[in-house]
């Protein structure tokens, strides 16, 4: 881990299909793509893949899953392309996931929780898929952590409550979507409206999560740190899951999470605690990035 291998050593694959979807009302898996897949009757589902080269069958390494914001509106699996290249370097493999679109006022919560359910599901199908393809991508199927910004953080952090929920469709029976941990910028699970926060569920067999946010108000969703940020970090807590918040600048929305970046130093110490890496043998970030790029 953190060895920070070259850009030469990491295999970037894009546009895997790993699930399709019978398209209901004009929806789309990136704003991107919008216009095309609206009248589409399926959807077929894409991730990106960055795989460092120690990463083999026989040395596999844990998974990074990457999943964008935008509001479930708009958004695509390359937006966080920057950052999925540092975990990639630093030796974990990267699946960067696109995921359905739902058009709608997004303030009715009807609508709002049609957006997470299908997000989340989706969600969960790329880990099943990933999971059930280690071998082929080198991934160690046992140490999987998301990472979402904005509603994607919104996403990471509801499957680490409601992994496996029956009432979203799995595709693979038997695999699971439950997770070693899950960080967030720009998203908490309280404010989300009544039907939303209703559906979610919290026990001590949850995943351990991270939230990064802005102290005091989000300028983009107007949440707040002592109005929904510590709120949902209670919620963790009482139901004895692990829950640490990293404050961001006043004002601010989302916040670079890449390795090696301003927030490395708060989220290092909990990948390597809730994956279990083994810092003997490795070096450190610090030390890491001196090496040639």
């Amino acid at each position: 881990m953190e060895q920070i291998l070259p850009l030469s050593a990491v295999r970037v694959t894009r546009d895997v299909v790993y699930s399709t979807r019978p398209n209901a009302g004009g929806q789309y898996t990136s704003g991107v793509t919008r216009d095309a897949e609206a009248d589409d009757p399926v959807l077929q589902l894409r991730l990106d893949l960055a795989i460092p080269s120690d990463a083999t069958a026989a040395n596999p390494q844990p998974l990074i899953v990457l999943v964008h914001g935008g509001g479930f509106v708009t958004g695509d699996k390359r937006d966080p392309e920057d950052w999925a290249v540092t975990y990639a370097r630093a030796g974990y493999v990267v699946a960067s996931i696109n995921y359905r679109l739902t058009p709608g006022n997004q303030r009715s919560d009807s609508i709002r929780l049609l957006a997470i359910n299908h997000a989340v599901e989706d969600a969960q199908n790329a880990i099943r898929f990933l999971r059930a393809r280690a071998t082929l991508y080198g991934i160690d199927p046992t140490r999987v952590v998301t990472i979402g910004t904005s509603a994607g953080g919104g996403i990471s952090l509801v499957n680490a409550v409601a992994a496996d929920d029956a009432r979203l469709r799995s595709d693979a029976p038997g695999v699971s979507s439950r997770v070693n941990g899950a960080i967030a910028s720009g998203a908490t699970l309280t404010g989300e409206g009544d039907e939303v926060e209703a559906w979610l569920t919290y026990d001590p067999m949850d995943s351990p999560v991270v939230i990064v946010h802005a102290r005091e108000t989000d300028g983009d969703t107007g949440k707040t740190w002592t109005g929904h940020v510590l709120p949902s970090q209670r919620r963790f807590l009482d139901a004895g899951i692990p829950c640490t918040v990293v404050a961001q600048p006043d004002g601010t929305h989302t916040v670079p999470l890449a390795v090696g970046g301003p927030y490395w130093d708060a989220l290092r110490p909990f990948l390597w605690t809730t994956l279990q890496l083994d810092e003997r043998q490795t070096q450190t970030a610090s030390t890491s990035r001196k090496s040639s790029p």
